[in-house]
């Protein structure tokens, strides 16, 4: 079994015991006849009996210690691979998660790699990518996100191009949860709704519910609490429907979390009671420890020591069965809270020294934290403010390291406080404004999602959302500190509430003019931005409409000379601002994401090569050269929208020979990477200045302001060049070529997700 973390769905369904709701890692599955291996050299002949004795141990293994087990693993290598590779897979599997519990990580990633190593040997297609998978929660354990995050996008890369549903499931709740933990939230909450979206047409209901509570948690770390609560309200239906006892304790114990968030204490103890009742009838001591504790730790809020302290103890000797050295770590801070709150000075200090020894010993970073915290109020109520002092630094450096800003915040609240015990104001005030700053960062990041939605210029709307939180936030803390001050020190209440209250104020005031000028400034930008645009819309629909009144004027006073091209030119002036509006149309659909792309799947080997005969005769014919590199092996399967794409290809080529020098030449090169497809287009001179290559995708934009009309186009092919790219997924950029002029690179996924 896995140690327990901050909650025990803090990784989601990486822990085996979610993932495979049996608590015995994926070795029960095998004894069942479900084996999930999908290796091509397993024989369909009854097996011998050596692998049956194989599965006997294997299975006898999760009854032993953690040292025996280990022994016993490795024993099941020394078996010929070939003869059970189910057998080397769990066990190496099941090798993996016994190093991680012991904190030996170098171990659990060369186990991995041998998991990589023989599943590749067996032509298997499920491991190599679940060792990614493996290799990325390594980093993960360490805190090491960038690094993990690479892995889980490695492995969904490769799940991808195998079709595995359960496998592209896995790796996008991964990387939803290590972008979630760099305070990603946004694309955490986009890639956790990408997931639930490709799983609910799936029909995999275990796994769809599995997406559905990480997006739920993921909800309610942004502050959207409504939203959560709703979602895992879908995850108890969905789990009361599959009638899984685990599923539905899960769902309680992530709807207590979101209540204990919004401190409705209240609302939370039901919800952790009846996912304790849920946890001890399947019998999994450690899910039975961890609704336990957080029982106990509901009802230290609600000051029901005794209850809490039944609970805690009830905790620890489960998590002393299971060997959980991160449960008795937390239980252990949480009896030191309980003896606090009771004024059981020694007895705090007694449980708070042994939770930090064994945190310490283990190198739990942030449980490290946790009891610190706990440490420093213990070191307040004996009034030792200067070792309070102390040990903030080392607890808020630490803290700071760990990206952790929640006990950072905490941390800044009570150093505040034990410097105006000691009467060092300038010192509280400090703490007091960083405690500010990061409260509004906090915030920011919480409405962050809404903000953008509504308004393009991100950082307009952050900006808006500081000034909010900024008043909301200081008045709160304002109060709740004067507040505190008054019962601490009242004979010097008055001045000191008086200085923080006019240096905040003052503070406030600067703040808020200075965003106020920024928004104001941005404001004004997009004004300026939309009026130039109707500007320049209006003067090329203005153009045409001359030319038009005109010639339906010489038609009407009989003063034309040549009817019939009097008749052509009105034909092609209505053309003109036909295809003007259409475009218009076209990029105002893409703008509100209601462009629609018909996705299909098709070999791309056979589109390019009827694509590349029609541009070579277009080229030809409008006096250029021609050169074409298909670099694609093979059948490409592709999901696009074909006419989308040539659309593009096609309006880029027209542009290269409207302003391409004669005698000039074109250059298509088509080639595959990955799971990705580049295309560039090149010509000869002239080319584009170095500050205007990303200015030509901006609409209406001209190098020169005749150019438009001199060659007949609207000024917004580009602008829809790019929308169209973007809709695929894909990017397109301009860059000098090296024939001269001007290369267009574009890069699109080989399947695009609708």
């Amino acid at each position: 079994m896995l140690d327990s973390c901050h909650t025990r769905r803090q990784f989601g369904s990486f822990c085996p015991l979610a993932w495979l709701r049996a608590g015995t890692l994926m070795l029960l599955l095998t004894l069942s006849g479900m084996p999930p291996v999908q290796a091509q050299n397993s024989s369909a002949t009854p097996p011998s009996d050596a692998v049956l004795v194989a599965r006997q141990q294997l299975a006898h293994a999760q009854t032993l210690s953690k040292q025996a087990a280990i022994d016993a693993y490795l024993s099941l290598l020394d078996m010929p691979v070939h003869d059970a590779p189910d057998i080397h897979f769990q066990a190496l599997e099941s090798l993996f998660f016994l190093y991680i519990r012991q904190g030996d990580y170098e171990a659990a990633k060369a186990t991995a790699n041998q998991l990589s190593t023989r599943s590749i040997q067996l032509e298997d297609a499920y491991y190599p990518v679940f060792s990614k998978l493996l290799l990325g929660y390594i980093e993960d354990q360490q805190n090491h996100f960038p690094q993990a995050e690479q892995h889980y996008r490695d492995a969904l890369e490769d799940a991808l191009a195998i079709g595995h549903n359960e496998l592209m499931a896995r790796s996008y709740e991964r990387i939803s949860s290590v972008l979630r933990r760099q305070d990603k939230y946004i694309e955490a909450l986009q890639i956790a709704q990408r997931s639930t979206n490709v799983l609910r047409d799936l029909g995999e209901d275990l796994l769809y519910l599995n997406a559905l509570q990480n997006l739920g948690i993921i909800q309610a770390i942004l502050g959207d609490y409504t939203t959560a609560l709703a979602t895992l309200t879908q995850v108890f239906e969905l789990a009361t429907k599959l009638d899984d006892r685990a599923s539905i304790a899960d769902a309680l114990y992530e709807t207590g979390e979101v209540y204990r968030k919004m401190d409705n204490f209240e609302q939370a103890l039901p919800h952790f009671q009846q996912a304790h009742t849920l946890d001890e009838l399947g019998g999994n001591k450690l899910h039975i420890g961890n609704s336990a504790m957080k029982i106990g730790y509901i009802e230290l809020e609600r000051q029901e020591y005794e209850t809490a302290l039944h609970y805690a103890r009830k905790a620890y000797g489960l998590y002393l069965e299971v060997d959980s050295k991160t449960g008795q770590a937390r239980v252990l801070n949480l009896q030191g809270l309980i003896a606090l709150k009771q004024n059981n000075l020694s007895e705090a200090q007694t449980h708070l020294e042994q939770g930090l020894a064994l945190a310490s010993q283990h190198q739990f970073e942030s449980i490290v934290v946790l009891l610190q915290i706990s440490t420093i109020k213990l070191a307040q109520a004996q009034q030792r403010h200067e070792d309070a002092i102390a040990l903030s630094d080392t607890a808020l450096a630490a803290a700071t390291s760990m990206q952790d800003k929640k006990h950072r915040l905490e941390l800044h609240e009570l150093r505040a406080i034990s410097f105006e015990a000691l009467k060092l104001h300038q010192q509280a005030l400090a703490e007091t404004q960083a405690y500010h700053t990061l409260s509004d960062a906090l915030g920011q990041n919480q409405h962050n999602l809404t903000l953008a939605a509504l308004q393009s210029k991100v950082e307009f709307m952050r900006k808006q959302q500081e000034i909010e939180s900024l008043n909301l936030d200081r008045a709160l803390h304002q109060a709740e500190l004067s507040q505190r001050e008054w019962q601490l020190r009242a004979w010097w209440l008055a001045s000191a509430a008086l200085f923080i209250l006019i240096s905040a104020l003052a503070y406030r005031q600067v703040k808020k003019r200075k965003l106020a000028a920024e928004r104001a400034t941005l404001l004004q930008e997009v004004v300026d931005k939309k009026n130039a645009m109707l500007a320049d819309v209006s003067h090329e629909i203005r153009t045409p409409l001359t030319a038009l009144q005109l010639q339906v004027e010489a038609l009407q006073f009989n003063i034309a000379q040549d009817v019939d091209a009097s008749y052509n030119t009105i034909n092609r002036k209505l053309s003109d601002i036909n295809r003007l509006i259409s475009d218009i149309h076209q990029l105002a659909m893409a703008d509100s994401q209601s462009l629609h792309l018909n996705l299909v799947q098709c070999n791309l080997t056979e589109v390019m090569a009827l694509w590349e005969q029609e541009f070579a005769q277009f080229t030809h014919g409008k006096g250029f050269d021609w050169e074409a590199h298909i670099q694609l092996s093979g059948e490409v399967t592709i999901s696009w929208d074909v006419d989308r794409i040539k659309q593009v290809l096609t309006n880029l080529i027209a542009n290269s020979t409207l302003y391409t020098d004669k005698p000039g030449k074109q250059r298509l090169t088509v080639w595959q990477q990955r799971q990705h497809i580049h295309i560039t287009l090149e010509d000869t001179a002239p080319g584009v200045a170095d500050e205007h290559l990303s200015d030509i995708f901006e609409r209406l934009f001209r190098v020169e302001k005749s150019r438009s009309r001199r060659t007949g186009g609207s000024g917004l092919g580009l602008a829809i060049c790019k929308s169209l790219i973007e809709a695929h997924q894909g990017t397109i950029c301009a860059q000098h070529s090296e024939l001269g002029g001007l290369k267009m690179v574009i890069e699109l996924p080989v399947h695009v997700i609708d």
